[in-house]
């Protein structure tokens, strides 16, 4: 079964407008500049916006790249019979699994509470680039990394803005360990039924019962 999770319109407009015009202007203003600076007299000014503009649209294509993979992708946590598995291309090489023991309960979240709005824990991260509310908590037994976070330079830095009265979300990162995943889903209450349902039947091993040790997401 999976479980659709949603990202923000507001972060969605922002990407189109701020990052995306980027990657079609800063290369044919590159080739204007050039081919004024080849077709006319020596033109150091033209030449030096050439080389300008086409370094910083290379320079932008990590952030170009993740922008349409954010348009395109679907999000998603996948319940399976052994594993919940995190699919998010935005943040994620390839999906983060959770083995089922792990996962210890979900709750709904309430964003006009000042701890989940404005302050975070270091144990907690938040997926699905976000302004409008994340609605869902997964909490864990125990620390989990994801080896498969990607990294700053990987174009996820434009995710990472925060608008003037916002604190910046904290998105997950190659080393840190979490015990708290929030998330927006797209139907909160089918989410959280599901999600409750699938941690507790009696399918899931050792349900209830804390695993000795911790374990990670396996590179």
């Amino acid at each position: 079964m999976d479980i659709a999770l949603v990202r923000s319109r507001w972060r969605a407009v922002f990407a189109m407008f701020a990052v995306l015009p980027w990657g079609l202007g800063l290369p044919l203003a590159a080739l204007t500049f050039g081919l004024g600076a080849v077709a006319g007299q020596p033109d150091v000014l033209g030449t030096a916006m050439a080389v300008a503009a086409g370094a910083a649209s290379f320079a932008t294509v990590p952030a170009q790249v993740q922008t349409v993979r954010a348009l395109l992708s679907r999000p998603r946590l996948a319940l399976e019979t052994d594993a919940l598995v995190i699919h998010d291309p935005v943040f994620l090489r390839k999906g983060a699994r959770i083995a089922r023991e792990r996962i210890a309960e979900a709750d709904r979240l309430d964003w006009k509470d000042a701890e989940v709005s404005f302050r975070i824990g270091y144990d907690t991260t938040e997926l699905t680039p976000f302004r409008e509310p994340l609605n869902m908590e997964v909490r864990l037994r125990g620390d989990h990394g994801f080896a498969s976070a990607r990294r700053l330079h990987h174009g996820t830095c434009i995710w990472r803005f925060a608008r003037r009265w916002d604190r910046s979300p904290q998105f997950p990162v190659p080393g840190d360990r979490y015990r708290r995943i929030r998330i927006r889903a797209r139907h909160p209450v089918d989410a959280l039924t599901a999600l409750t349902e699938w941690v507790t039947s009696s399918a899931a091993p050792d349900a209830g019962r804390p695993p000795h040790g911790t374990a990670g997401e396996p590179n």
